[in-house]
């Protein structure tokens, strides 16, 4: 039977979407990379870094908030924090790095296209919430002030709030 137009679509698609899914893993892979390398120059777990992040970035962050966050059993959020006590100070310099070493990722996009992979990143971010990923979790190195900054809200954020046993 000969193709018809219609049917090559679908086929065009689905390598897109194979595509796609390459590159975000490739660009997911590489964040990390950048962002666990500059942990552990500074002297830091993976964790420990989170944690500073999100010591620095949201208010009133309760013991058992992070420990929710990171994922981490109530015995190692206590050794965690302790560890952290004594570099409390260096929570602004952890956020700072870390748009230094994110933004070369957006630095080559112009506003709108800015504006399009937030807008693609953050469907995506809400699918995995509402497929059962923890918003916490997800959000554990994010800086909160950016993601409620103007016009912006965050895709997690929202996706919770939706979710049937939000309240």
């Amino acid at each position: 039977m000969a193709s018809s137009p219609t049917h090559a679509r679908p086929a065009q698609h689905g390598e897109t979407a194979a595509h796609l899914r390459n590159v975000l893993g490739a660009l997911a892979v590489a964040a990390t990379d950048l962002m666990t390398e500059d942990a552990q120059a500074g002297g830091y777990y993976p964790a420990e870094h989170a944690a500073i992040i999100l010591v620095a970035t949201v208010d009133g962050l309760s013991q058992e908030d992070l420990q929710r966050r990171l994922g981490l059993s109530q015995p190692g959020t206590t050794r965690l924090v302790d560890r952290l006590a004594a570099r409390a100070r260096e929570a602004e310099r952890a956020l700072a790095r870390r748009h230094e070493l994110l933004g070369p990722l957006v630095a080559g996009l112009d506003e709108t296209e800015q504006q399009a992979a937030v807008a693609l990143i953050g469907r995506m971010l809400a699918t995995l919430v509402r497929s059962g990923r923890s918003p916490w979790r997800i959000c554990r190195e994010c800086d909160q002030a950016a993601c409620d900054a103007g016009q912006c809200q965050c895709p997690v954020d929202a996706a919770r709030r939706q979710l049937p046993d939000s309240g």
